[in-house]
């Protein structure tokens, strides 16, 4: 019958070990060990109550993971690394994991974009926004990737100012085209020109390829249509070029 002599105050240790990549019997192992100048499996199995037939598996492990050394001999005795050196080469080993976890992300991004791409040309209402903070976070995103130009009218300052930086980061590589509800207070001198527009509405267009037009944007609940559809984006693109409101009313809301 085998006898485990493992303390109960060994069970932090153990699992705090185990956090860290270790099995529950490599870390009983590994902490069986470190008292001792050597111990030979048998020893191991009688002290911590982990089966024979698993003894030299879990200390092949430990030698790999770089926390104990083999010394040969007849038998043959384990030696516990120490913890400096143990937990330096599991650090070693995670910042090697991490490493090459990195760039297969990049490699993944470079493979899995392409076919994004592709399903994004062929879509036409891609999907809704809801919520100002994510529409304005939307905005941001859709604006950072611009490539050639962007056409943005705005209901407010409010709204400006929430993408003025994002702006300002694109303004002096594309060419931006930006429209303001004629009755909203400039407080400001604008970095960038914009033409005045009677309706308060509120939409983007990234190099005339992607809208994203929003509704209801004066409540917490808005949201807003992010496509792809040429029709829509002509409509949106046509009515900055020469704006007119249907109803012969700049009171209508947009």
């Amino acid at each position: 019958m085998q006898v485990t002599t493992m303390k109960s105050g060994n069970t932090t240790l153990i699992n705090e070990l185990m956090d860290i990549g270790l099995t529950k019997n490599e870390a009983r192992a590994y902490i069986e060990l470190l008292p001792l100048e050597s111990a030979t499996a048998s020893e191991l199995v009688k002290n911590t109550g982990i089966a024979d037939s698993k003894i030299y598996y879990i200390m092949e492990n430990l030698q790999k993971k770089g926390l104990i050394i083999l010394q040969s001999g007849v038998p043959k005795k384990y030696v516990a690394i120490t913890p400096v050196e143990a937990l330096e080469n599991i650090r070693v080993k995670f910042k090697k994991e991490f490493d090459q976890k990195m760039v297969l992300l990049d490699r993944l991004g470079e493979l899995l974009t392409p076919r994004y791409q592709e399903n994004e040309a062929s879509l036409k209402i891609a999907y809704i926004v809801k919520g100002k903070n994510n529409i304005v976070n939307q905005a941001k995103r859709l604006i950072a990737e611009v490539n050639t130009d962007i056409i943005l009218m705005l209901p407010n300052m409010e709204m400006y100012h929430l993408l003025k930086k994002s702006l300002e980061d694109i303004k002096e590589r594309v060419t931006i085209k930006l429209g303001f509800y004629h009755e909203a207070v400039l407080e400001e001198s604008l970095l960038i020109d914009f033409q005045s527009i009677c309706c308060e509405c509120f939409f983007l267009i990234i190099d005339n390829k992607i809208l994203l037009t929003v509704s209801n944007w004066r409540s917490e609940e808005s949201y807003a249509i992010l496509t792809t559809e040429n029709t829509l984006i002509e409509v949106s693109s046509g009515y900055f070029s020469s704006p007119s409101c249907e109803y012969g009313s700049c009171d209508v809301k947009c």
